[in-house]
């Protein structure tokens, strides 16, 4: 397999060195898989009306969304550990199955109690599926290399972005929505295929060390209580958010670096970097369209466009990273990107007022161009200084942070949002709780991203 120790100084690869020879097949078949999974969640939130409608069950809503991520929290430090000691190819057969599997149970589901433990078991495929993608890249690619990987990885994201809702609405009314769960099985097959022979290569190490199996399942149970509690604002927020922490808290540390809550210099303050970014940007995705349609009257196709122009400006932010991240350092690309959300957080908080939506709408430019920047940078540093053998393990705190800022951060924003549900404020003033916990976040990022590890030291 490819030497993966060369070091970072040399100027970024042309982008065909990417697809050559039996790396070229593996490039390809991360990125249908890449592909794939985000069309599928994007096709899921567009056909969920229809599934209510048949199935019923709507205080289950929102539970398809959740059960998905509970279920990616408990096995990302599983499947990190499990990766470094079988190999990549085992894990990915197995995390594939499963993956599959939640699909079929979604698509049969009689109600939607059914589709929620669908969703679970996609959810428990889906986190592994992730991790064994991430330690493919740093296991197989020259370092040089790597930046243009992360960078084509996120690049996935634009056309399912653009045609995902449109996919699944089509299916949906043309065939069913079952067949939105069905229709993408036959092409994880064939990108597992290409798959699998270039990772036997890669050979698992001796290690003794237990699973986090209780922890693991013990952060997720915590994080459930702690999200149910922020979901609806009442007398039991009081019980389940403390709860929540007192659970979920202690596992946390288990599963993560020593370090890792107090931004430790090295790979706890990566840990710490991506829950922050993930935070910050889905305190203000999650509630952008709100505030275009509820508070400045547009419809949610010209809502929607403030989200398609984000994802080209995250595309645009990941290629530039490609480039410059070998000359410039993890460090300084982190800080840069945080500074963009948090310039983001307040253009966007213009929509609150009279003032031009272009403001927001270029605003949110910034914002996706930031964590198009930062989103990729910080695995990378993890890479230069994982420990060899070790890659998805070290990998795997540095997802699983990004999976709970991704919670946490909408949480918070939507329990901003929720006290003006209750009357307690307005919702303008909700949104901007939102945003400003969003402005808070990437300023502590920023702070956060000196102690990174600097993706220049070593391979």
């Amino acid at each position: 397999m490819t030497d993966t120790t060369e070091p970072l100084t040399q100027a970024p690869p042309p982008w065909r060195e990417v697809f050559e020879g039996e790396r070229g097949r593996l490039t390809t078949g991360l990125l249908l898989l890449e592909a794939l999974v985000a069309i599928e969640a994007l096709i899921v939130a567009t056909i969920l009306p229809a599934v209510e409608e048949d199935l019923g069950g709507l205080s289950l809503y929102g539970w398809t969304f959740t059960a998905f991520t509970l279920a990616s929290l408990g096995t990302v430090p599983i499947a990190g550990r499990v990766t470094d000691r079988l190999g990549p190819r085992k894990v990915l057969a197995a995390t594939t199955v499963m993956y599959v599997a939640g699909l079929l149970i979604a698509a049969l589901a009689p109600s939607m109690l059914v589709l929620v433990l669908g969703r679970f078991v996609q959810g428990i495929g889906g986190g592994g599926l992730y991790v064994v993608s991430l330690a493919t890249v740093a296991k197989t690619y020259p370092a040089r290399i790597r930046p243009r990987v992360m960078a084509l990885l996120a690049s996935m994201w634009i056309l399912p972005g653009l045609a995902g809702p449109l996919l699944g609405g089509w299916i949906a009314e043309s065939f069913g929505w079952r067949w939105a769960f069905l229709a993408p099985i036959p092409a994880i097959a064939l990108g597992v295929l290409m798959v699998l022979p270039v990772m036997r290569a890669v050979q698992g190490i001796a290690d003794q060390e237990r699973l986090p199996v209780v922890a693991s399942l013990q952060l997720m149970l915590g994080a459930a209580l702690f999200l149910a509690g922020l979901t609806q604002i009442g007398w039991w927020t009081a019980v389940l958010v403390p709860l929540g922490l007192l659970l979920g808290l202690p596992a946390l540390r288990r599963v993560t670096p020593r370090g890792t809550l107090v931004a430790r210099p090295g790979l706890p303050a990566a840990a710490a970097a991506a829950f922050l970014a993930s935070a910050a940007f889905l305190a203000i995705d999650g509630f952008l369209t709100l505030m275009l349609v509820n508070v400045r009257g547009l419809s949610l196709t010209a809502a929607g466009l403030i989200v398609t122009g984000a994802a080209f400006a995250w595309a645009t932010g990941s290629w530039l990273q490609s480039r410059i991240v070998q000359r410039v350092g993890a460090r300084w690309l982190t800080a840069f990107g945080a500074s963009m959300i948090a310039v983001a957080a307040v253009l966007v908080s213009t929509g609150l007022t009279s003032l031009p939506l272009a403001i927001a709408y270029v605003g949110w430019g910034f914002g996706g161009f930031g964590m198009g920047v930062v989103f990729p940078t910080i695995p990378l540093a993890v890479m230069a200084e994982a420990t060899e053998g070790h890659e998805a393990g070290e990998l795997s705190s540095t997802i699983l942070m990004d999976f709970l800022g991704v919670g946490v951060g909408a949480g918070l924003g939507g329990a901003s949002v929720a006290l003006a549900d209750v009357g307690a404020i307005s919702l303008e003033a909700g949104i901007a709780g939102a945003f400003s916990i969003a402005f808070v976040t990437a300023l502590v990022l920023v702070l956060v991203a000196r102690r990174i590890p600097d993706a220049r030291a070593r391979a």
